[in-house]
Formats: C-alpha cells, sequence, structure tokens
C-alpha cells in the first residue's frame, strides 16, 4: 500500500510529466484524446498491413490443415487474452517457455507477443523461437529490436505503430506513463486471429471458436469445444481475403471513436475522482474483470496510487460483502468489469460515501443511473463481446472487451495524474 506522501509525489510528478506532454495546438486535448488517438493510430497502421496479415494467415493456415497446432507465447498479458477465451479460439495453447526443449513442429503456429519495456518476456523464449521450425508471427513496435532483420523466413513479423517502450507520457525526469502496448497488441492479435479464421474458411474449414461462458449457463458448448482446433463436420463458404481482419479493425476503431466522442467528459470525471481521493488520502480500489486487464494491473508505465494494487476479481454477493467490509466514505472503488452492471454492488458502496466508476457492456439501472456517487463509462463493446459475424456458425470471434476496457482505464489514470 502507498504511503499518503508517495501518494502525493507520485501526482505531483505525474502532474508535471503530463503538462509537458499535452499538445499546445489544443487546448481541448488532454490525456484521454492523447491515449484513444495513440490506439486509434495502431488501427490506422493495422489497416495499411492487411496483406501482411493475410500473407501470414494463408501460411499459417496451410500448416495448420497439415496437422499444425496453434501455440501462444510470449507477454503473459497478451497469453491471458488469447487463450480460453470468448470469441477466441478453443485450440489455442500456451507454450512452455521453460521446458527443456519446445514441443513445436514444423507445421506448428506461433502467435508471439512482446511489449518492448525493460521488463523482458522469458530469458530465452524469443531465441528459441528462432531456431524452430514452427510458423512464428511476431507482434512488436516497429522499432522493436525483434522484429529487425535479417529474420528466419518462418519469422513473419507485424510491427505496430506505436512508442518502443509502449509508453505516450515521457517526463523530464524520464518517467513515462500510460503504455499502449496491451491495448495496441490485443488489437493486432485478434485482427490476425479474424484472417485466419477467413483464411481456413477459404479452405472450407472452421476454426473453433468458444461461446461466452456467460452466455453458456450449463457449459455443454464449452464443452464439447473445449481444445478443439477444428469444427468437425462444418464446411462454411469461403470469405474474400482481408475481409475479416478489416471488419474487426472497422470494429475497434468504431469503438474507440465512440469513446473519444461521447466519453471524454466521463473519462474527466473519473480522473477527478480518483485525484481527489488521492488528496483526502481516501483508498483507491480497483478491480479488473476479463482476461487481459488483470494481468495489466501494476504492470510498467501504470500508476501506482491506487491503495490496492491487486485486482479484487470478487463481484456480486461476494463483491457486496467485501464492499461492505471495506470501504468507507470517500474512498473510489473503479470496476473494469465485464456484461453484468453490478449495481447491488455499487450501491452497497454508494452507500457507506464511496464514489463508484464501473464500465462494463450493460449499464447501470435507472437507481444508479441517477445516484451522484455513481460513474457509468460506456466502454462500447456489445453485450456478446465478440463482434466478427460468421455465416452459418453459432458464436461470433474476437472480442473487444479487453482493448476498450484498458482504453478506457489508462485514459482515466491520465486524467487523473494530471491534477495536482
Amino acid at each position: 500500500m502507498p504511503t499518503a506522501s508517495g501518494v502525493r509525489r507520485t501526482f505531483c510528478c505525474a502532474a508535471s510529466v503530463l503538462a509537458c506532454c499535452l499538445v499546445a495546438q489544443s487546448a481541448a486535448a488532454g490525456p484521454a484524446e492523447e491515449y484513444l488517438d495513440a490506439q486509434l493510430r495502431v488501427v490506422a497502421g493495422l489497416e495499411g498491413e492487411l496483406d501482411r496479415l493475410a500473407d501470414a494467415a494463408d501460411a499459417a493456415t496451410e500448416r495448420l490443415l497439415a496437422g499444425g497446432q496453434i501455440w501462444l507465447a510470449g507477454e503473459p498479458g497478451m497469453i491471458s487474452e488469447l487463450v480460453g477465451r470468448a470469441g477466441g479460439l478453443c485450440g489455442a495453447k500456451v507454450l512452455p517457455s521453460r521446458a527443456a526443449a519446445l514441443p513445436l513442429g514444423k507445421n506448428d503456429v506461433v502467435i508471439f507477443s512482446d511489449y518492448g519495456l525493460p521488463e523482458p518476456s522469458p530469458p530465452d523464449a524469443w531465441s528459441r523461437l528462432l531456431k524452430s521450425d514452427a510458423l512464428v508471427i511476431a507482434f512488436a513496435a516497429e522499432e522493436n529490436p525483434i522484429l529487425k532483420g535479417p529474420l528466419p523466413e518462418n519469422i513473419r513479423p507485424i510491427g505496430l505503430k506505436m512508442p518502443y517502450d509502449s509508453r505516450i507520457m515521457p517526463g523530464p525526469d524520464g518517467r513515462r506513463f500510460m503504455p499502449v502496448a496491451a491495448p495496441a497488441i490485443a488489437t493486432a492479435e485478434w485482427a490476425y486471429v479474424a484472417e485466419l479464421i477467413g483464411a481456413c474458411r477459404r479452405q472450407h474449414r472452421q476454426l473453433a471458436v468458444y461461446l461466452s461462458i456467460f452466455l453458456d449457463p450449463d457449459r455443454q458448448r464449452y464443452k464439447r469445444t473445449a481444445g478443439l482446433l477444428f469444427e468437425p463436420d462444418l464446411r462454411p463458404e469461403p470469405v474474400a481475403r482481408k475481409e475479416y481482419a478489416g471488419q474487426f479493425l472497422a470494429a475497434v476503431r468504431s469503438s474507440l471513436e465512440a469513446i473519444r466522442s461521447e466519453e471524454i467528459p466521463n473519462l474527466r470525471k473519473a480522473g477527478a475522482w480518483l485525484a481527489e481521493a488521492a488528496a483526502a488520502h481516501a483508498q483507491i480500489i480497483r478491480n479488473f474483470q476479463g482476461h487481459l486487464p488483470p494481468a495489466e494491473a501494476g504492470g510498467p508505465g501504470d500508476v501506482d496510487f491506487f491503495t490496492n494494487a491487486r485486482p479484487i476479481r470478487d463481484t456480486g454477493p461476494e463483491g457486496e460483502a467485501w464492499v461492505r467490509a471495506n470501504l468507507h466514505a470517500g474512498d473510489v472503488y473503479l470496476l473494469l468489469g465485464y456484461q453484468q452492471n453490478e449495481d447491488a454492488m455499487a450501491a452497497a458502496a454508494n452507500a457507506l460515501g464511496a464514489r463508484t466508476i464501473f464500465f462494463t457492456s450493460r449499464g447501470p439501472g435507472a437507481q444508479e443511473r441517477e445516484n451522484p456517487r455513481h460513474l457509468y463509462v460506456n466502454p462500447h463493446w456489445p453485450y456478446t463481446d465478440a463482434c466478427l459475424d460468421l455465416p452459418g456458425y453459432d458464436v461470433k470471434a474476437c472480442p473487444l472487451s479487453g482493448i476498450c476496457g484498458l482504453s478506457c482505464y489508462y485514459a482515466i489514470c491520465g486524467e487523473a495524474a494530471k491534477r495536482p
């Protein structure tokens, strides 16, 4: 738990850092706009790389149809985002980075990510992949040294338009804030998965995709598809090359632009609430749900003014009990949730005099919507989360929640940190 003086130092330092970085020619722009614009630049860059994504997907499809498997490697957060994920590939598996020998064959496909931060991926993960025969699709900033040539033919680099160290708010003291990498690489990897699904459909095969367990209460479909690479009997119609990656990127762009055009006042208000709580030495609590967000809590470039720096995954009755036992008047509770609005938990906190900031795909009910201590930020992802329609298939693919939720979170933290 940070001390009160530590919290004050964080805010003072961050305020100086961010004040130096705001764009002078746009007086209305602040950290929230800066962050969302950075993510939109990544989307624009990927929209110019559709051929590269499609080429890598075609190459992977050839190997998968020859008996290969899909492996995930690199950043723990990105592995968490893609494995066992609603809207994601049922057959994706985690590559054991510290095994004596990597279990990779010549037909296997590895999706690899690197944030480019001082904290590296497992020490020899990249060098070992370079020596393998597997097809490796590598996602990192354009300036990341791992993407610089010469690379073996089995390495397909996908460079992203973001800073090498990922952070967009530099300061004269060397500290940098607001990392772009996690939502940016999530966008790129899901765009690749979308195009991989399309490439397999061009061969009349359907990669198995998970349905959200929240939409599958008895988990019958989950049990049927767990670990399944291809649907055994489905022979879908082909889809045009680059269509699915383009559709997914359009969905990301639409959500980010909606946040930027509609949610800036709420992002600023949320930041002000965090700053006020810090100034009053109150608790600032965060609760991250989902796959990617919990893995990023407290990571490099994140702010450090949260009293509870670890995710509190409890919601529902357990979450209400925790709130009643731990919150006090003046505290702030930030929930990056999922599909439910968690109104009861917000009401329990508000009744104690604490403020709540929630962003979930389902907005609050009438009572909480009118509660002055509750703030809802619409993260603009659909209730299904996955957004890519697959004609003839029973679920959608490629989720938006990690991308949109983390973008809202970092935008709020930037707004909080800029305040004295």
